[in-house]
């Protein structure tokens, strides 16, 4: 069985894709890597696969067109982001899973997945309350990204010094695009980010509560938490400790540099493309605004200590449907002065994974049976494949898809090169050392 795999955000995904490849081959199948890029290769040459993997349904149309939709391959859906404050509203949850093709009276996307691969119970009962023709494609497997084959095999630190790590959200104000905050302000009447569905033939609409489509108030709150984590890691000087910090995956990190210089704060900034689970094996605390990575450190049982109440005014700004707002926050430690979070964060003391806080993660992750997500995985696709065989021709057709895409991806560079176009965690080539880093990242 030959497997596509979509590594959408290289410094997210290339954990699974990394782990998954392994039991792939363990069991005699062939998982290859694909992403943005390699998708018009996939178009052309799908017939060297047997399934194919998107993160979500919208990839089916924007990626292979509708043609796929009668092609003989399975295709899984397996999330790469699926908690947190989406969780909290089941319409959007179920939105946010199936799209707003699907709520636009538009299923043939939805029909033609063979199988959705859910984080929890949450997903599902959002699928069940909205789309229960659905439900019975979907199976719950838990965050794949905390699989015990994803994590470092290795014990935790022990030395003194302690570790402390933050983790940064300011993506609006500091894109790696390198476009200006400003432009965030498209989104002002663009109806795909104001509403999170609108059905044509009813008139239906859900409006977006999500802090994208309040640009105004995302960079007002990521302007507080800038300053806010400028202070914090300021005032660690002279404390016994290392700082390090997590920059968000879509931000450009030479700002980050040319502030810290600027700032005179001695701090290293952690290499994205290492797995969150591994990076927070040696942390002892997270700081940072709310955010799914402490989902991340509560699974990993790493203390988090959240900047939500250093300004009351930032309050004034949030959001229903914003990371603030979602389950696990109410157990996250939040002071209301920068000293106090000095003080916390400098205290050696264990993780209390309260009942409250087992319960959000057992729900949204399922923890803690996502040790196992990645064997659900791989035995819902052997299962879907089990009574179909598979084409003689797919050796033919994988080889041929290698070299096209191994020529179209050199032609990508070069042009990238001309136009002096960077490569980003979304939009990279599998060059030989990537495909290498990807390999070695699991056990």
């Amino acid at each position: 069985m030959n497997i596509y795999f979509h590594v959408d955000e290289l410094k997210r995904d290339s954990i699974v894709a990394s782990a998954l490849k392994k039991k792939f081959r363990a069991l005699g199948h062939n998982l290859v890597y694909g992403n943005r890029i390699t998708g018009p290769i996939l178009k052309l040459f799908h017939n060297a696969f047997d399934i194919i993997v998107f993160p979500r349904p919208h990839f089916i149309h924007d990626m292979v067109g509708d043609d796929s939709l009668n092609w003989d391959q399975e295709i899984v859906m397996l999330s790469s982001e699926s908690l947190g404050i989406i969780c909290k509203d089941y319409e959007v949850m179920a939105r946010t899973l199936l799209e707003d093709t699907y709520f636009n009276d538009d299923t043939r996307y939805i029909d033609k997945i063979a199988a959705f691969c859910l984080w929890g119970a949450r997903q599902k009962q959002a699928i069940e309350m909205f789309a229960p023709d659905v439900h019975k494609k979907c199976s719950i497997i838990g965050h794949p990204r905390h699989d015990k084959s994803s994590l470092k095999n290795s014990l935790k630190k022990q030395t003194k010094t302690r570790n402390i790590g933050f983790v940064t959200r300011a993506n609006g104000l500091n894109d790696y695009y390198g476009r200006m905050a400003i432009e965030g302000f498209e989104v002002l009447f663009d109806d795909h980010f104001q509403y999170e569905y609108i059905n044509k033939k009813t008139g239906k609409k859900l409006k977006s509560k999500r802090n994208v489509a309040q640009p105004r108030n995302n960079l007002i709150v990521q302007s507080y938490d800038t300053e806010s984590l400028l202070k914090i890691m300021k005032a660690f000087d002279g404390k016994d400790c290392k700082l390090f910090v997590r920059c968000h995956p879509k931000e450009n990190l030479d700002v980050w540099k040319y502030l810290f210089k600027k700032c005179s704060i001695e701090i290293e900034i952690s290499d994205s493309l290492i797995p969150i689970t591994h990076w927070l094996d040696d942390i002892d605390v997270v700081i940072g605004p709310p955010s799914t990575t402490f989902y991340d450190a509560a699974i990993e049982k790493t203390r988090c200590i959240s900047i939500i109440n250093l300004d009351k005014n930032r309050l004034n700004y949030i959001g229903e449907l914003w990371e603030e707002n979602n389950e696990l926050m109410k157990d996250i430690s939040a002071p209301q002065t920068i000293q106090e979070i000095v003080d916390d964060a400098m205290i050696e003391k264990d993780f209390i994974l309260t009942p409250s806080l087992k319960k959000t993660l057992m729900s949204e992750a399922d923890y803690p049976e996502c040790r196992n997500s990645l064997d659900k995985f791989v035995n819902i696709c052997i299962d879907i494949n089990m009574h179909k065989s598979s084409k003689k021709t797919r050796s033919i057709n994988l080889f041929l898809y290698k070299t096209v895409s191994f020529v179209y991806q050199k032609m990508w560079s070069a042009k990238s090169f001309i136009i002096q176009r960077d490569e980003n965690s979304s939009m990279y080539t599998f060059k030989k050392s990537t495909v290498n880093f990807i390999d070695n990242l699991s056990e």
